[in-house]
């Protein structure tokens, strides 16, 4: 079978072939939105570039979408020091970058092939991805997929995770049990925690309720505020909160002590990723029941996966899915009546 050639590109691009060059080679000279069309159209046409041999830089590369999800965030930060301990003890160096939430911005990294791999950790934008493979660099996506394409990733057991959780406040006899996502139901993460949390409603012979299905935004946690607010003040308000991260279920908190409820006697609350939080730093409320992701030895397993397919570039994509578990707290109990 043929390959498709840069011509292809070009001609789907409508761009010239110097063009489809200089978005390889010096994408900060050609303009924003033709670097996007030139690089969906190396996807659609399914063209690779030519494989150069490359050299030994004894650095790997991490790559997230704004800083704090390395120093500050409330789940990545942990993964990313557990990342730069195993590599520190493995004597790579490293390079962090920032594409600060903007998709037309290239790394030098990518560019100009300065790493051995690429850990992208959270959200990635696709044409960053895309850049990478024709660059032929290794890479692996660290707790978020890309719908629907075939690539080296570890996340969480989000499925699990859920009926897990939801599994428990049945078994404390809750039935109106609401969920708040951290993104729309499209999202791989949003899709599969709401996937198990609707299997486990049904297995236990439960009606899923639209109006019980909530979306907020992990980006901006304390939209979790609001959406519990009107979880809370539906005529038939729920008993029971899952919230698909610690960190829009410690927003939850407040919301239900504004409405005058008290956790766990009028309602339970459960989160996910069993965040640490200094006891200085606790909400005002019993301590999350939550599901467990084990932060250090995702970091850590990402190391491995990249360093084996750095070892084996041909080998095919893996999914790599980390086991969870539930931690049961203060924050659930038995539903009234």
């Amino acid at each position: 079978m043929k390959k498709p050639t840069i011509r292809e590109v070009a001609k789907r691009a409508k761009v010239s072939l110097a063009t489809v060059s200089q978005v390889f080679n010096n994408p900060g000279r050609v303009s924003p939105e033709n670097r996007r069309t030139v690089l969906e159209a190396t996807e659609w046409v399914g063209y690779i570039r030519h494989r150069q041999k490359r050299g030994n830089y004894n650095a790997v590369g991490i790559i997230a979408e704004n800083f704090p999800n390395y120093f500050v965030g409330e789940f990545y930060n942990i993964v990313v020091e557990s990342i730069c301990e195993k590599l520190k003890s493995l004597d790579k160096n490293i390079y962090l970058e920032s594409l600060g939430n903007r998709d037309e911005f290239f790394p030098p990294i990518i560019t100009k092939n300065l790493v051995d791999g690429i850990l992208f950790i959270g959200k990635v934008y696709p044409n960053h991805i895309i850049m990478t493979k024709q660059k032929h660099i290794p890479f692996i996506l660290v707790g978020h997929p890309i719908p629907n394409t075939e690539l080296h990733v570890i996340v969480p057991d989000n499925r699990a995770g859920s009926i897990q959780a939801v599994e428990h406040l049945i078994s404390l006899g809750h039935r109106k049990i609401a969920i708040v996502l951290g993104e729309p139901q499209y999202d791989p993460t949003s899709f599969e925690r709401l996937e198990g949390f609707r299997f486990a409603l049904s297995n236990a012979g439960i009606d899923l309720r639209k109006e019980y299905i909530s979306e907020a935004n992990f980006g901006k946690p304390q939209t979790a505020y609001d959406e519990t607010k009107k979880l809370l003040n539906l005529s038939d308000s729920p008993t029971a909160i899952f919230y698909t991260s610690d960190s829009l279920a410690y927003r939850g908190y407040k919301a239900i002590s504004d409405n005058g409820l008290r956790i766990p006697d009028d309602i339970s609350i459960v989160g996910f990723d069993n965040i640490y939080i200094k006891d200085y730093l606790q909400p005002f409320g019993p301590p999350l029941t939550s599901i467990n992701v084990d932060q250090r030895k995702m970091g850590e397993l990402a190391v491995e996966m990249l360093y084996e397919i750095i070892g084996h570039p041909s080998k095919l994509p893996l999914r790599y899915t980390l086991p969870v578990n539930l931690v049961v707290k203060g924050s659930t109990g038995v539903v009234k009546g």
